[in-house]
């Protein structure tokens, strides 16, 4: 009896050890992903509550992502992020590509991703959808695998976007980007202390001027020709314009 007894409590001791080893593997595979909110920069990681846009101006916006551990995204996991706007989703195909690089964020950490310049939304998509006025766009992370985020609370966020408004339009009257075409240099006036980002059509940052003067020169002598995206950012004004470059 002494015998069987010992054997029936080493099999518990073995199962409840089994038990103990998969909770503690599976615990590794926990991951928080956050969407903490939004910015109009891809250098800010402080939360925007609303954006202002003219009637001709895409979206451009960086979503700030953080993972609360304690681990990160298996490389096999996924991870989808979904858009809605004023509680309808979105085809997002763009945004959904930036899920691979949430499986490499450093743990509670804050970083902003987004994608060729940080456009979300063309004017034209925005006509189609809203119009004109203000509308609320959300983001949802999803993560699918070996890896599960057991905290859905802090999943989504949100920011007001107001279309045609005041204050933009008359922002996008005084800045003036020229010459277009350029050669050697782009000038930009009337932007005074904004952020002024230069990408070329694949969404590869080539300038930025954190706070720029009033009269601002950028060096296009070193560009490749073909079209580049000025984006200019004050505060939650955002526009864009395009220039081409010459040779």
């Amino acid at each position: 009896m002494f015998n069987q007894n010992q054997f029936i409590m080493k099999k518990l001791f073995t199962l409840f050890a089994a038990m103990v080893t998969f909770v503690a593997l599976n615990a590794q595979n926990t991951a928080d992903l956050e969407v903490v909110g939004f910015s109009p920069s891809q250098t800010s990681t402080t939360p925007v509550q609303s954006i202002d846009l003219g009637s001709t101006d895409g979206l451009s916006l960086y979503i700030l992502f953080k993972n609360n551990g304690p681990a990160t995204p298996a490389a096999n996991d996924t991870i989808l992020l979904a858009t809605s706007i004023n509680g309808e989703m979105v085809p997002a195909a763009s945004l959904m590509a930036l899920g691979a690089q949430l499986a490499s964020l450093p743990l509670n950490t804050t970083v902003p991703l987004g994608a060729q310049g940080g456009t979300i939304l063309t004017a034209d998509q925005m006509n189609d959808m809203v119009g004109e006025g203000s509308f609320e766009l959300c983001m949802t992370v999803y993560l699918f695998g070996e890896t599960t985020d057991d905290n859905a609370a802090n999943n989504t966020a949100c920011v007001t976007i107001n279309r045609g408004t005041t204050g933009i339009n008359e922002l996008e009257g005084e800045v003036n980007v020229y010459p277009n075409p350029a050669t050697t240099v782009i000038n930009i006036d009337n932007a005074e202390g904004a952020q002024i980002s230069v990408y070329d059509l694949s969404g590869r940052m080539v300038s930025n001027v954190e706070s720029a003067s009033a009269n601002q020169t950028i060096d296009a002598s070193n560009l490749a020709k073909g079209m580049y995206i000025v984006r200019i950012a004050n505060g939650n004004n955002v526009i864009t314009k395009k220039v081409n470059v010459v040779r």
